[in-house]
């Protein structure tokens, strides 16, 4: 672990310092997270577990720490011996990681799919990227310049992102964590980004996850988040489907473009929101390249409707996909 997670880790539940005892971070009220290969294992176990990440990994920790054994570590650490190779969790999981449209891509990848970084080039900043999975975001800003630090409840996905970064030469750090508890002092992030994750989450889930990036995000800080907008063609297609419920577990919850500035602005202050695709969610213009030639028309599609609603900014309210851009005002 580097100096600088020492530094700024705290207890999720409490927010109190930490010491390391043994192979364990433990604050004041004696709550302690294990640390597996050097990744801090900071969940809040008996809150609401709103993915089933959460108990994979308690019950993955409390296998390897049974076991005793450098053998589960070995395998989260190998990288592939073809630099150029797709890591295997990646070909897995693409489709739940990046969404329907790479679904036919599942064990077929002949690259990673790193997205376009709609931030300025950093100049070492430190990023925050909630909900990081694999890392796609995590790497993507550690090569724009900044310096970024992942959270994810999964060890397995946190593990893949840590050997993802290493084979592609790129300095990232990963946690694992849960967004509504992150184990970080105060202000200590200069950016704090989210993408396709709090759209999962209940909307009093996603409030509470907001309110910590806010926390943890410095004064004058940028946040960037992006959330379903219930007017997109597809999102209403896909609401109406379901009979427009709230939703439960880790379906998608539709918001109202007013409903989204109406959060952000009371978390944060001042907001604007922006298109991020059109026709779904998850779609990424600079995958073109991996797609079969009917998907190449909706990436085509959308990317040409999100560069018109800069001069047509009516076309953000139907836009599937928005980014809520802040100035954080309330730390």
């Amino acid at each position: 672990m580097n100096e600088w997670l020492r530094k700024n880790l705290v207890c999720p539940r409490d927010k109190r310092e930490l010491q390391t005892v043994e192979n364990n971070l433990i604050c004041p009220d004696n709550h302690f997270y294990p640390v597996v290969d050097d990744i801090p294992i900071m969940l809040v176990e008996e809150e609401e577990r709103i993915h089933n990440y959460i108990t994979e990994t308690l019950e993955k920790v409390v296998e390897i720490q049974s076991s005793k054994s450098s053998e589960n570590a070995a395998d989260r650490e190998k990288i592939p011996s073809d630099e150029n190779a797709v890591d295997e969790y990646v070909q897995s999981e693409i489709p739940l990681t990046c969404g329907n449209l790479y679904m036919g891509l599942r064990h077929k990848l002949t690259r990673y799919p790193i997205p376009e970084f709609r931030l300025p080039p950093g100049k070492g900043e430190r990023f925050l990227d909630a909900g990081c999975n694999w890392g796609r975001w995590t790497i993507a800003a550690a090569q724009n310049g900044y310096q970024p630090i992942g959270i994810d409840p999964s060890l397995k996905a946190v593990s893949a992102a840590r050997r993802i970064s290493r084979q592609l030469g790129v300095s990232t750090d990963f946690v694992v964590g849960d967004a509504r508890y992150l184990p970080f002092v105060d202000g200590c992030f200069d950016v704090g980004f989210s993408y396709s994750v709090l759209q999962h989450f209940s909307k009093e889930n996603a409030k509470i996850s907001l309110e910590e990036m806010g926390r943890t995000v410095k004064k004058d800080g940028k946040i960037l988040v992006q959330m379903p907008n219930k007017f997109g063609l597809r999102c209403f297609y896909q609401n109406a489907r379901r009979g427009f419920t709230a939703g439960e577990g880790f379906d998608v919850r539709y918001w109202s473009p007013s409903e989204l500035m109406e959060t952000f602005k009371n978390k944060f202050g001042e907001t604007q929101m922006s298109a991020d695709c059109y026709f779904g969610l998850n779609i990424q213009n600079n995958d073109i390249d991996l797609f079969p030639a009917h998907f190449k028309m909706v990436v085509h599609s959308s990317e040409f409707l999100r560069r018109l609603s800069r001069k047509l900014p009516l076309l953000v309210n139907v836009a599937d996909s928005v980014y809520l851009e802040s100035v954080n005002q309330k730390n």
